[in-house]
């Protein structure tokens, strides 16, 4: 499952990060840790209120990294846990069905303006 997010607006936003105090830059990850929260919890939402799915609900995490280029944060179902393998017949089915839980990049969406004004909040002056 792959989702794709148009992230050029980024790419300006993390040059100009380049520049600002390493404190500023700490305070990055809690914004993308509690995004990432955010989305992740949305997801078990949607997979609790199916009525076949709602078993695989914990298998549902998300995974914070920090790198030379950025934070980035991986969500969506642990295929390792129990049930997380489903986790692709849940959103798109197969011929048998399935197919009931909504695609996860609506939880992104949704959390994008509270990420947005998250991040202009800790930057506000110094941009």
């Amino acid at each position: 499952m792959a989702v794709r997010v148009d992230v050029s607006e980024l790419r300006t936003l993390s040059t100009a990060m380049a520049r600002i105090p390493d404190k500023v830059q700490r305070g990055v990850r809690p914004v993308v840790s509690k995004g990432a929260l955010n989305i992740k919890q949305e997801l078990q939402m949607d997979l609790a209120s199916s009525q076949s799915f709602r078993g695989i609900t914990f298998s549902v995490n998300y995974d914070v990294k920090v790198t030379a280029g950025g934070v980035e944060a991986e969500i969506g179902p642990d295929k390792d846990k129990y049930g997380g393998a489903l986790a692709n017949v849940a959103i798109f089915g197969t011929s048998r069905g399935g197919g009931t839980v909504p695609d996860p990049s609506i939880a992104l969406m949704a959390e994008a303006d509270r990420f947005e004004t998250a991040l202009g909040d800790l930057f506000k002056g110094l941009l």
